[in-house]
């Protein structure tokens, strides 16, 4: 063998050690961007030559060179931001860029990436700061998430009005109060009824209504029953009767067994006709919580009738009126919340997470991007938390993953690498020079 292979052998040592310290330097000049994956050089010797039987008892190697520079997608830690849209990924998975815009179906120039700066553009798309589009699922009309994927977008656009239909009340009713012998008067229903409370309702366009229902107990035979009236103001009304404060909006009855539990509920019937062109007829059915009878319920969280104080404990209606949308959540799971001036709270879409069965697989794109390879798999898409995706953590951004400790220390090793292969070459040459001064 001659004894000048041994001046190609370190030159491979050379080239695979300025490799390495690129690498390092890339580590570095990257050490503070948001989302950054590091790389690691991995190195392999060269094929050996025999210089016996084939036995590999005399082999001398050719070198080394560089096998690959695999990325680590190791966790970086997340930093806090006061921007809604920053959006960071605690655990496995990777945000989807579309590529193209409009064409979020098209899979081919998707996108992945960690980095989660995102802004809502011109045109109310959510997308990162090179106008790359976030895919997810938005919300139908029924407000369940779609299942195709698509670029995300949220409308800002007002919602309509809900008329009340229901309202939801959780009552002491005082079973100390004996059954009243004075029937409900319209005219006079204050002193014609033992208690009363007031919910704000709404008509068809959105306008609130005071409603006021009042309670009579009536003699029964077993347990205890009480009778409701629900009553709005007469001015509210498209009919009103002239010197009447209240126009009656339904009736209806509420019975209790004998341990004051809600037993039994009854809708008598009625209908309100809101005045100023709001709909007429508009029916509203009081629920006092999930009785023991048809219901199945326990007990709780239900209107009862014991011997303490009438109170209100709680309650709700299903009416709002029209709202613009004045901020947003988005919530562990990576569903976008809209929150409205009404009150109301809507579910506008989710972010899609995608990951990979080799995700060491993936090639870099630039930007912090990564692209699909037949190596990584195809992607596998879903909601933050499902499977083995991780959580969407709003208002912060994740840090590079790169320890610049260690990284220094693999660049002095990489710098002393470098400096003993280099004493190779001197070194042969000084046995060349050496060879060459046999013959004076």
């Amino acid at each position: 063998m001659p004894i000048s292979q041994s001046l190609y052998t370190a030159i491979t040592g050379l080239s695979v050690m300025s490799d390495g310290m690129s690498v390092v330097a890339n580590n570095i000049a990257n050490a503070n961007g948001k989302g950054f994956k590091k790389g690691r050089a991995e190195f392999e010797d060269m094929v050996s030559s025999d210089l016996s039987t084939g036995s590999g008892a005399a082999q001398l190697g050719r070198g080394a060179r560089m096998r690959s520079v695999r990325t680590l997608h190791t966790q970086g830690g997340l930093a806090v931001t006061d921007n809604v849209t920053d959006l960071a990924i605690q655990g496995s998975g990777f945000f989807i860029l579309s590529g193209k815009q409009g064409q979020g179906d098209d899979s081919s120039d998707r996108k992945y990436t960690r980095v989660g700066s995102f802004v809502f553009d011109k045109d109310g798309y959510l997308a990162d700061p090179g106008g790359d589009r976030v895919m997810g699922f938005l919300s139908t009309k029924q407000g369940n998430l779609s299942s195709r994927m698509q670029e995300i977008r949220i409308e800002t656009s007002q919602i309509q009005p809900k008329k009340t239909d229901k309202v939801f009340l959780d009552l002491n009713l005082d079973a100390r109060i004996k059954p009243s012998e004075v029937e409900f008067d319209i005219t006079n229903p204050e002193a014609t009824s033992q208690f009363n409370n007031t919910i704000t309702v709404f008509d068809s366009h959105g306008r609130g209504h005071p409603m006021t229902v009042f309670y009579n107990r009536v003699p029964t035979s077993e347990g205890i029953e009480w009778k409701w009236h629900a009553c709005v103001e007469g001015k509210d009304v498209a009919d009103p009767v002239e010197g009447q404060e209240f126009m009656l909006g339904g009736s209806g009855s509420v019975k209790f067994d004998s341990k004051g539990n809600l037993l039994e509920e009854n809708f008598d019937g009625g209908a309100i006709n809101f005045g100023e062109g709001a709909e007429s007829n508009q029916v509203i059915e009081l629920d006092f919580g999930k009785n023991i009878g048809l219901e199945k319920g326990n007990g709780l969280n239900a209107t009862r009738s014991i011997s303490a104080k009438s109170v209100t404990n709680f309650h709700s209606q299903n009416g709002y009126e029209t709202g613009n949308i004045k901020s947003m959540n988005i919530e562990l799971d990576g569903t976008i919340r809209g929150i409205y001036t009404n009150g109301v709270q809507r579910v506008l879409g989710a972010l899609a997470l995608a990951t990979f069965e080799n995700q060491d697989g993936l090639m870099k794109g630039g930007k912090n991007n990564f692209t699909e390879t037949l190596d990584s798999g195809p992607a596998k898409i879903g909601l933050a938390q499902s499977g083995t995706r991780g959580s969407i953590y709003a208002s912060a951004l994740e840090e590079s993953n790169v320890d610049l400790a260690q990284e220094f220390v693999t660049m002095i090793m990489t710098q002393r690498g470098f400096q003993a292969n280099s004493r190779s070459i001197t070194t042969t040459d000084s046995m060349i020079e050496e060879v060459v001064n046999l013959k004076r």
